[in-house]
């Protein structure tokens, strides 16, 4: 069971970050402080933080995207991206993990009140501590991990990700409330997931070569993710989920034409 560890010290980062972010939501009171004397009026702790966090994802989604190196995976990332939005915008899946948010609100009483939608807080949480290469990458190392010990060196990207993810929990929470909180769960089933999935078909997505693709997919929406979170543009991010695994479709059928990846 050692390869969640990665996983589990995850869920854990996100729980601290948020705790810690609620602290300074009740601190900052969410509005700007009149001050006086020769510096103008602070802009909201909340703005500040989600501009910073904006930046650093860009700087997350940088690595998965410069991992494609042909042509062929750069049109696999094209195809990927077009189809999955189709699928995701058909289901309206942005729209239900709204609905999903509102349901777990319920459930856990609400966030704190403010200007922001505690739904959305949830639903970008979510999206961004489960998507890009370092979640997809990573569980694939965890899921290396061997049988009956720890071996560190096997969630060095995890682990890495969890202190990311701290700091952006924090920052989440600060602006949302006790939505983000609710995220961890849903990083649980998802990584844990992810991982136990990678231990059964590592081998597979190896020999058609699909992992440069799905990192720089889960790139790209992460981006997405960046620009919402810059107030760039409005972008239903959840509708290009599926996206993130057409590439193991693409790139099967591809290898099975005798096609280079």
């Amino acid at each position: 069971m050692w390869k969640y560890f990665g996983v589990v010290c995850n869920v854990l980062t996100v729980l601290l970050g948020g705790c810690l972010g609620l602290l300074l939501r009740r601190r900052s009171g969410g509005a700007p402080r009149t001050q006086t004397g020769k510096f103008p009026p602070r802009e909201p702790l909340p703005e500040t933080m989600m501009v910073c966090l904006g930046f650093c994802t860009v700087f997350a989604a940088a690595g998965g995207i410069v991992g494609v190196t042909s042509g062929v995976q750069a049109l696999i990332c094209v195809a990927s991206m077009a189809a999955g939005l189709l699928i995701g915008w058909l289901l309206r899946l942005d729209d239900r993990l709204n609905r999903l948010g509102d349901a777990v609100l319920a459930r856990i009483g609400g966030g704190a009140e403010g200007v922001n939608n505690p739904a959305e807080g949830f639903v970008t949480a979510c999206l961004l501590f489960c998507i890009g290469s370092m979640t997809v990458l990573g569980s694939f190392e965890s899921a290396a991990n061997p049988a009956g010990r720890l071996t560190l060196e096997c969630h060095t990207t995890l682990l890495i990700k969890s202190m990311l993810d701290f700091v952006s929990s924090t920052c989440l929470s600060v602006t949302y409330g006790a939505s983000v909180l609710a995220s961890a769960a849903f990083v649980l089933v998802f990584q844990g997931a992810l991982v136990a999935l990678a231990a059964s078909i590592q081998p597979f997505l190896a020999r058609i070569g699909a992992m440069p693709a799905m990192s720089c997919v889960g790139s790209l929406v992460l981006l997405a993710i960046a620009l919402n979170l810059l107030g760039l543009k409005k972008i239903k991010t959840a509708d290009y989920l599926p996206a993130l695994f057409l590439p193991i479709l693409i790139c099967w059928a591809l290898t099975g034409l005798g096609v280079a990846i």
